[in-house]
């Protein structure tokens, strides 16, 4: 008999528990490769109002990709996210408010008057959303568009139209909406041929120097006083009419009540006599010969009461009496 071994039975076991192990090393390969084609770059998400504009080895594609979920190529490819959403660009002098917030970035123009004035502005834009492609390869990010297009291209368009424009007219509606139209015009001719859109330029606020404040202050003042002097006068000129139409209206009074008395002389007479008091010596005309009439009232020493207080009595004395 030979001393060779036969067939181990379970020989067969051991070769289906290495197929085994060999697909689950397999999927775990697989599996990892997806984690680092994840973490090193082969996914990439899109935010919403975004468009991704794609790259191969830095360079722009001109391939866009919609917000959502997109599997790239690691090392390869890059997508740079852009925002088409409307955008503003603030210049302000109160730190804190403008794109530079660390430091007060209002624009400082010189008025035909030489007056330094500061001016507020805001320009609201927004890029091209067919075009995000080519507004990265000519400027690559916002910040750049902003800084080597937008912000010079507002300032020096405003120091020329401020240069035009007096100290009293800058700070009106009409000296800020004529920057305003300015500003517009400049960077819709700068955005001329861009994947830019200009939206609107806003002058926020025209900030005068303190002293040119001051004298605006007091003019206004001398302006009021002005005006509550012209109502003084108004009002004296009132009264005046008031009481010319009442002098009018009283000599009318008198006017009518004498030519009442000239039409009535008993009345007259009858108001002369009651006006007459104890003490009252009147001389009245002469009569028809010329004889002095003395009219005496009174009371009798005894305390009688005299004829003045029936009516009055009369001595009649001729002209020669005493002689």
């Amino acid at each position: 008999m030979s001393d060779i071994p036969g067939p181990d039975p379970d020989s067969g076991s051991d070769i289906d528990i290495d197929v085994g192990r060999g697909l689950r090393i397999a999927v775990s390969v697989v599996v990892a490769l997806a984690v680092a084609t994840a973490l090193f770059g082969g996914y990439h998400q899109v935010p919403e109002g975004h468009v991704g504009v794609q790259k191969s080895f830095g360079a722009v594609t001109g391939d866009q990709l919609q917000p959502g979920a997109h599997i790239i190529v690691p090392v390869k490819d890059s997508v740079q996210d852009v925002e088409i959403r409307p955008r503003t660009y603030t210049m302000a002098n109160t730190e804190g408010e403008g794109d530079r917030p660390s430091q007060a970035d209002a624009v400082t123009v010189q008025t035909i008057n030489g007056t330094t004035v500061d001016i507020d502005i805001t320009v609201r834009y927004k890029i091209e959303e067919t075009d995000a492609s080519g507004f990265v390869t000519e400027w690559r990010t916002v910040g750049q568009a902003e800084e080597r297009l937008i912000r010079p291209s507002v300032r020096s368009q405003l120091r020329d139209e401020a240069a035009g424009i007096q100290t009293s007219e800058i700070y009106t509606n009409d000296g800020r909406e004529r920057l305003g139209d300015a500003a517009q015009q400049k960077l819709e001719s700068a955005f001329e041929g861009e994947a830019l859109v200009l939206e609107e330029v806003q002058v926020r606020t025209v900030d005068l120097p303190d002293s040119y404040d001051q004298a605006l202050n007091d003019k206004e003042i001398a302006k009021q006083r002005v005006e509550e002097k012209k109502f003084e006068i108004q009002q004296a000129e009132r009264e005046k009419e008031r009481q010319e139409i009442q002098a009018e209206a009283d000599a009318r009074v008198i006017e009518i009540r004498g030519e009442a008395l000239r039409d009535n002389p008993v009345v007259l007479k009858q108001q002369y006599v009651q006006s007459i008091d104890d003490s009252d010596k009147v001389i009245l005309a002469t009569d028809d010969e010329g004889t002095p009439i003395i009219l005496q009232t009174g009371r009798s020493r005894g305390g009688n009461t005299s004829s003045a207080d029936t009516g009055f009595s009369t001595n009649v004395t001729n002209a020669t009496a005493g002689n």
